[in-house]
């Protein structure tokens, strides 16, 4: 008969073969991760770097507001006085003339909007560990000064009590003005010396130098009109 044709049976995989495909695969997976890690490393890298730049551009905005704060201080001071002054000449009954508009504008509104977004972006987590530390110092002291600025609203609005006749007001309304004359000063004071604290973080921070409105200071600095009001009220 013919001779019979079998298939030989293939010799089994070695040990040391098995261990080098798994290494590969192990590899393989290994480098995927780290691709992987490194890609996102970047994109936060990036996001960090853009996020610091819009906050600064968002702190320097405030930091304009703080220099002209502190460039008007000693007008509001001035101007805090002068009305003091006839507030205490109504109060002895010495006849004064009209007072016009008389409320400086002071505030302004402290922006945080690139701050908040970045937090819910969940950037913030992603920047080095000192930085974070200004950022959130910076950001925290404008809830003080917040609650600052919306108190001065609040005792300029009893102060423009002055504006018109002055000689028209009541001894109620002379205690009034004389106490939100004096919140009005140690608000100024707050915020001035606040406002400077307030720069010198965000100087730290690599936050470019403020401009000082030299118009919006001229306002403030200018003499207190001793007319009757232009306008039916007086806006902040």
């Amino acid at each position: 008969g013919g001779d019979l044709d079998t298939d030989k049976p293939k010799a089994g995989r070695s040990l040391a073969e098995s261990a080098r495909e798994l290494l590969i695969v192990v590899a393989g997976v290994v480098i995927a991760i780290g691709l992987g890690q490194a890609v996102d490393a970047i994109h936060w890298r990036d996001s960090v770097a853009e996020a610091q730049d819009s906050l600064r551009s968002e702190l320097r905005d405030n930091d304009n507001f703080y220099a002209f704060r502190i460039a008007a201080s000693d007008c509001v001071g001035r101007r805090l006085a002068e009305l003091n002054g006839i507030a205490e000449d109504v109060a002895a009954r010495r006849k004064t003339g009209p007072v016009g508009d008389l409320t400086p504008h002071l505030g302004h509104l402290l922006a945080d909007d690139v701050w908040q977004s970045e937090r819910s972006a969940q950037t913030l987590v992603h920047f080095p560990r000192k930085d974070l530390e200004q950022f959130s110092h910076s950001y925290s002291q404008q809830i003080d000064l917040r609650a600052w600025l919306n108190r001065e609203i609040e005792v300029w609005s009893a102060i423009r009590l002055l504006q018109g006749d002055p000689n028209r007001l009541t001894p109620s309304d002379l205690t009034l003005v004389r106490d939100s004359i004096q919140g009005a000063r140690a608000l100024n004071y707050l915020v001035t010396v606040n406002a400077g604290s307030q720069m010198q973080i965000n100087e730290a921070l690599g936050v470019a130098k403020a401009q000082v409105d030299t118009a919006d200071v001229a306002k403030v600095c200018a003499p207190l009109a001793r007319a009757m009001p232009t306008l039916p009220y007086t806006t902040y």
